[in-house]
């Protein structure tokens, strides 16, 4: 799969650390597209277009599905998109999420969550994406709207730091409380929550 990789080119720490964790990843061809910002909506309005329109290209494409990163997705295995990669559904989906912030996940499967760091959006997907409302936050936006299949353990998160949506930094590591990361365990006490951080502070210097 190649990936194509929403990223702020402005933005030089998240550039850099996003084409190292490509590299660590032996990632070697992906597609970059510029993050959008409106002057006059909020920013979950530009990052839902940014989104949008690599859907609306694969569509003109016909493309069976398109796979999306946000720029500061975290693989804690250094073979962790090799796992995404190869854990691709055998079965019928419409959204194929690397990993969530929010929400429950029952036998591989979600039906509301938020984190859209990294997913595969299936063709049959692409009218129903495109169809929610832009305006709204693009994950919970589809809430209950399809089948979403998540790699379980989870393949990557996102790094701590300076976040597009809240323009400050932000560590939602303590969101994983109970849940698994590929290459990382299990969540489960404030000091593995602080051991995930340490473990990112030390691949974003890689």
């Amino acid at each position: 799969m190649t990936p194509n990789v929403i990223n702020n080119p402005a933005n030089a720490v998240r550039t850099n650390r996003m084409h190292n964790e490509m590299k660590r990843q032996g990632i070697t061809d992906y597609k970059l597209w510029p993050s959008i910002t409106y002057a006059n909506k909020p920013r979950r309005s530009g990052i839902s277009q940014a989104h949008r329109n690599i859907v609306e290209w694969a569509a003109l494409e016909m493309m069976p599905y398109v796979t999306i990163l946000e720029d500061d997705v975290w693989f804690p295995s250094n073979e962790g998109w090799k796992y995404y990669c190869d854990s691709f559904p055998k079965e019928p989906f419409d959204l194929y999420l690397g990993g969530i912030t929010r929400g429950d996940i029952v036998n591989g499967t979600t039906k509301r969550f938020t984190g859209a760091f990294c997913w595969t959006i299936s063709e049959s997907y692409y009218d129903t994406f495109l169809g929610v409302n832009p305006d709204l936050d693009i994950d919970g936006a589809m809430a209950n709207l399809g089948n979403f299949k998540v790699c379980n353990p989870m393949a990557c998160f996102t790094y701590w730091g300076f976040s597009e949506n809240t323009r400050e930094n932000t560590n939602l590591n303590h969101l994983l409380m109970g849940k698994e990361l590929y290459g990382f365990g299990k969540v489960d006490s404030k000091q593995r929550v602080q051991e995930m951080t340490d473990l990112q502070n030390t691949h974003s210097i890689l």
